[in-house]
């Protein structure tokens, strides 16, 4: 849970600094790591790979939408 919090920020970072790719793959690597940290509990351990590709895609569409609001304010 130590390294997820580090990577916590490492999100926040990227999105502050509208880096869109960053921000998906830290989103990803933070569900990685805490579908890691309760694999235990599920019998599927592969519903872990539509976890990763969803936090990755939201990410994407709400950073790519922040930056579309940021250049549409003028």
């Amino acid at each position: 849970m130590f390294i997820t919090d580090i990577v916590h920020t490492l999100l926040i970072k990227a999105i502050q600094n509208d880096r869109i790719i960053a921000s998906s793959i830290w989103a990803s690597v933070i569900t990685f790591l805490s579908g890691v940290a309760i694999i235990s509990y599920t019998n599927n351990n592969l519903m872990i790979i539509p976890a990763v590709l969803g936090a990755f895609a939201g990410t994407y569409v709400s950073v790519k939408f922040k930056l579309h609001e940021k250049i549409w304010r003028i």
